[in-house]
């Protein structure tokens, strides 16, 4: 089967994907900016041409883990298939997925040593 995908607008301050939902489509940015909520914390946001958000939903099968919302109008390629069409139809895709989730990893491991750093100095 190919790989399903249709590019949807987003409007300023409109929900693409809300914490909790289990909807399991992927997200590749075309144009605009994204803001990352756990809650009512902004986490992160990203604006860079051709990346790909809310693919944990779809690789993992299980509810979306933050909300995103368009922070100006935004365009994105939605995407609708499962990890093992990706892997099989479209390699470069999934070979930036995986580049992707690394980037996040360590950035994610570099905070959280970061974190550890200064409660220790303060011992």
């Amino acid at each position: 089967m190919a790989l399903q995908q249709m590019k949807k607008i987003f409007r300023k301050n409109e929900i693409i994907t809300s914490e909790g939902d289990l909807s399991f489509e992927w997200y590749i940015l075309i144009s605009g900016c994204v803001g990352v909520y756990k809650g009512d914390v902004k986490m992160n946001e990203f604006s860079e041409r051709g990346v790909i958000f809310g693919e944990l939903s779809g690789l993992l099968a299980r509810p979306r883990t933050a909300t995103m919302i368009a922070l100006e109008d935004t365009e994105v390629m939605v995407v609708e298939s499962s990890v093992d069409e990706v892997i099989r139809n479209q390699p470069e895709i999934a070979n930036k997925i995986l580049i992707s989730l690394a980037e996040r990893l360590a950035k994610t491991t570099d905070e959280m040593w970061a974190v550890i750093g200064e409660k220790e100095q303060k011992k």
